[in-house]
Formats: structure tokens, C-alpha cells, sequence
């Protein structure tokens, strides 16, 4: 079986982009013109604008200039560099199934694993804390969001179940 690359939207990154060089922009002037009464909220809400949607901005450009697949799927299991929280490899042994979760108006795919707590292992303290988060908010430590991504959640899945099949029955080497 041929394995299925998907590339990220350039689109919608570039979209992601634009929107956090406005919201920098925002914090910027937020720090330039305090709230007359509440500076210090002023001060707070232009420096958190700054620092997170900077690293949402680094982050998207990283994406545009790279041209990594967002998820790669095939017998050995899923690539998974979607997102800032991406978790790399999964083999098929590890994942026990996935589903689309919706979360807010927006759609993830949900990966269930066998063991969550060692792909939680591996990360930084500040992406463990963000994927403890999310498993706390959608159910699933690996959360693929539909925005990175050119095709369905739909059409993923597919794949992934396609794949999954085949690994299943394919002999082991």
C-alpha cells in the first residue's frame, strides 16, 4: 500500500499567520495605550496578546517555510507534525482507536492510545501541561485539528482505518 501523505494547508496557515500578526499587533498596542483606570489589566492582556500569538506566529511560519508533512499514514502507523503538540510516530500497536471530536466550532481528530502516559512522557513540561489540557478538555491526548490540514477529518480517518486493517492482517517481519 502506497502511504498516504497529507501536506498542510498553505492557505490556512498563512490565515493563522495573518491573524497572529494582528493579535501581536493588538498586544503591542494595548502595551502603547493602558486601559485608563486598569493599567496593569492593559499591561497583562498586551503581554500574554504578544507572547502567545508570537508563538502561534513562529509557529506558522515555521509550517509555511517547511514543507514536512502535517500526517503521514501507512503500515508501521501514524506521523503526526499537525500541530505545535504533535506527537511524531505512533506505531499501530500503540493506538487503540480515533475519532472525530468536536470541541468549541472546531472539529480534532481524537487518537486514543494504548499508553498515553509514556507519549506524555516524552514531551516538554510545557507541552505536557497543553496536552494534559486538551486530554482534559476533548478526551484524547492526540488531538489533530481539522485547520492544519487540506482534506476532511473524514478522509483521514478513513485512512487510518483503511491502514489499520492492513496492518492487521499484513505479516510481521
Amino acid at each position: 500500500m502506497t502511504p498516504v501523505v497529507i501536506y498542510p494547508s498553505r492557505l490556512r496557515v498563512s490565515l493563522l499567520l495573518a491573524g497572529a500578526v494582528l493579535f501581536v499587533a493588538g498586544g503591542v498596542w494595548l502595551l502603547r495605550n493602558p486601559i485608563r483606570g486598569d493599567e496593569f489589566m492593559g499591561w497583562l492582556s498586551g503581554w500574554a496578546s504578544i507572547v502567545f500569538f508570537g508563538v502561534v506566529g513562529l509557529f506558522a511560519l515555521g509550517r509555511l517555510v517547511s514543507r514536512k508533512p502535517a500526517i503521514t499514514i501507512d503500515l508501521t502507523g501514524i506521523t503526526d507534525n499537525a500541530s505545535g503538540l504533535s506527537a511524531g510516530f505512533i506505531p499501530w500497536s500503540d493506538i487503540t482507536d480515533a475519532q472525530i471530536v468536536h470541541f468549541q466550532q472546531q472539529k480534532f481528530l481524537g487518537v486514543s492510545l494504548r499508553n498515553p502516559k509514556d507519549y506524555l512522557a516524552k514531551a516538554s513540561p510545557f507541552k505536557r501541561m497543553l496536552m494534559k489540557a486538551n486530554s482534559s478538555l476533548v478526551g484524547f491526548v492526540i488531538n489533530i485539528p481539522r485547520i492544519a490540514l487540506p482534506v476532511s477529518l473524514e478522509e483521514v480517518l478513513a485512512h487510518i482505518e483503511r491502514f489499520r486493517q492492513a496492518a492487521a492482517v499484513a505479516p510481521r517481519m
